[in-house]
């Protein structure tokens, strides 16, 4: 699959139906400034659109998979007037929005250090598998800084409060298994085995419906923040457009004539 973008990204498809994204500033151990700030989230979203990808791996290059910020190149700057700190920050978030808001399914592969904003990217994404060499880090204390990246919105909501509170205001890193013990990531592998781990999943998941699927992202990822009957009624809705789609068909067929159905994302 070839993306035209002048951001340090590199794009393969794994699969028919599977594409992994990898941050490419191996260099940098994948540190974000803000050409690959808005090449990810350009790519995502292009991504989003292509009916050929049913889920996106996302990893870094080298051994990282993000190390957060680049304090060499950072759109950010203490002197900057609040309106222009605001933008600079919302870069960072702007990663964080798109992979919960994209319909389809983003598997972090983490095959190093995922420190600052590279762990709120990682927290982000549907899923995390990590190597043995995988580190995840809410590493903001340690520069005097609160995760700004959403880290203090999704780490409460994955692991609870006390613990989450625990990882953000000491800045203790997990690292490998550990990660795995404080369900963060649903499996740990070694790290010659971690991209072909997220492809088998990947797969998995772009064998699903794709709507269904969609809309089952976007049901849980709006549960925190909606009441129990405005989640029903949007489960309402979203069943409603579900039972139209020829995924659904294929699926009372399939089972009625006992054999696998054949989504095609319609």
């Amino acid at each position: 699959m070839m993306i035209d973008t002048d951001a340090p990204l590199d794009v393969e498809q794994l699969t028919d139906y599977v594409v992994c994204l990898r941050y490419d500033r191996p260099d940098a151990m994948n540190a974000y400034n803000e050409p690959l700030l808005r090449g990810v989230v350009e790519t995502l979203k292009r991504l989003d659109t292509d009916e050929g990808v049913r889920a996106i791996i996302l990893t870094g290059a080298g051994e990282a998979f993000c190390a957060g910020v680049d304090l060499t190149d950072m759109p950010l700057e203490p002197g900057m007037d609040f309106a222009e700190y605001e933008t600079g920050l919302g870069l960072f978030q702007e990663v964080i929005r798109t992979l919960r808001a994209i319909e389809t399914p983003v598997i972090a592969a983490v095959n190093g250090y995922a420190l600052g904003a590279g762990c709120d990217t990682a927290l982000a994404c549907d899923f995390r598998i990590v190597s043995d060499e995988g580190v995840l880090g809410e590493t903001f204390i340690d520069v005097g800084f609160v995760p700004g990246d959403g880290g203090a919105f999704l780490l409460p909501r994955l692991i609870g409060e006390a613990r989450a509170k625990e990882l953000i205001f000491t800045g203790r890193k997990l690292y490998g298994a550990e990660i795995v013990e404080w369900d963060l990531a649903r499996e740990q592998v070694s790290a010659d085995e971690l991209v072909d781990s997220a492809r088998q999943f990947a797969q998995k998941l772009a064998n699903r419906p794709p709507v269904a699927l969609a809309k089952s992202k976007q049901l849980v990822n709006e549960s925190f923040s909606v009441s129990l009957e405005r989640a029903l009624t949007d489960a309402t809705r979203a069943q409603r457009i579900c039972s139209q789609t020829a995924d659904h068909q294929e699926a009372v067929a399939a089972f009625n004539e006992d054999r696998e159905p054949q989504f095609e994302g319609k």
